[in-house]
């Protein structure tokens, strides 16, 4: 089975994609792309089976585009949860002192998730942005790197990058400082599909909805539905609808499987209170992050 992933090597999506792959039995391929719209709509026309994508992070909150696009650009759902723990690396080449950095590279939020270490151990250096912590190990391995090291002495201008081990390791490269970023940092990764996944008895299910009129109560009264039946919302978020400003679309994620009696219940009386409705799919909640030890 063909499956998709946020690339390219050496990313977050790699590591939690061959974790997913783990789990599947016979022989799978994962093909990496470069953009969310290219993943999706690779899924979306069947190039791929499945596609995994980060969803969500613990500090920066919702990666919009994927939300934005399961409502009206394709049809798909979400059939799988992975919640990975996000640990970063200040990486550099092998001859290559922490006091000798002048400069560090990598993707924006990656930069501020290890603010505090920046400005703790390397106040001086200057930020530089790239479009994955990945593509940032590359440059200090290849083009940056060239630039930088000459007889095994640093000279002029010193990279290093903020990535992952996988990273480091694939480009051969050296790890001068280990988890420098924030404490409990997640990111919440969904497996997207044709068709979500069948009852377990420990479900999660997404739904995404649009109020009829913007009146005093109206968000209340549709998520009522759900209050008065018990069921947990373990999440709600409004996000821009685009038609027009004002105008917005909510995302909800609840427990329970959207074939229970109860939760179909309320989805049915959901959908007589809202002007949208679509479900985002059911699937298994995830226990662990994936690599955590289990207590």
């Amino acid at each position: 089975m063909k499956i998709g992933f946020l690339g390219p090597e050496g990313t977050f999506s790699e590591e939690a994609s061959k974790a997913y792959v783990k789990r599947l039995p016979g022989k799978n391929e994962l093909i990496p792309y470069t953009a969310f719209h290219d993943l999706l709509f690779a899924v979306d026309k069947g190039k791929v089976k499945e596609g995994i994508l980060p969803i969500e992070n613990s500090i920066e909150g919702t990666i919009g585009v994927v939300p934005d696009m399961l409502v009206k650009d394709v049809k798909l759902m979400m059939r799988q949860e992975i919640v990975l723990p996000v640990f970063h690396y200040l990486i550099a080449q092998q001859s290559i002192k922490l006091r000798e950095i002048t400069d560090v590279i990598s993707h924006p939020q990656a930069l501020d998730q290890c603010k505090d270490f920046l400005r703790k151990k390397l106040p001086k250096v200057k930020l530089h942005l790239a479009y994955s912590t990945s593509n940032a190990v590359r440059q200090v391995a290849t083009s940056l790197g060239e630039k930088i090291i000459a007889k095994s002495h640093a000279k002029g201008s010193v990279f290093a990058a903020i990535g992952t081990e996988n990273a480091a390791k694939l480009y051969g490269l050296n790890v001068l400082a280990r988890k420098i970023n924030a404490k409990e940092n997640q990111t919440r990764f969904v497996v997207l599909a044709k068709k979500d996944h069948k009852r377990t008895g420990r479900d999660k299910t997404s739904i995404v909805f649009s109020i009829r009129m913007d009146r005093p109560g109206g968000l209340h009264d549709a998520l009522a539905v759900f209050a008065e039946r018990d069921i947990n919302l373990t999440k709600i978020e409004s996000r821009p609808s685009k038609k027009a400003l004002g105008d917005y679309y909510f995302f909800a994620d609840m427990y329970g499987h959207r074939q229970d009696r109860v939760v179909a219940e309320a989805l049915r009386e959901m959908k007589k209170k809202t002007s949208f409705l679509k479900v985002l799919g059911s699937y298994p909640r995830a226990r662990l992050p994936v690599g955590q030890a289990r207590k």
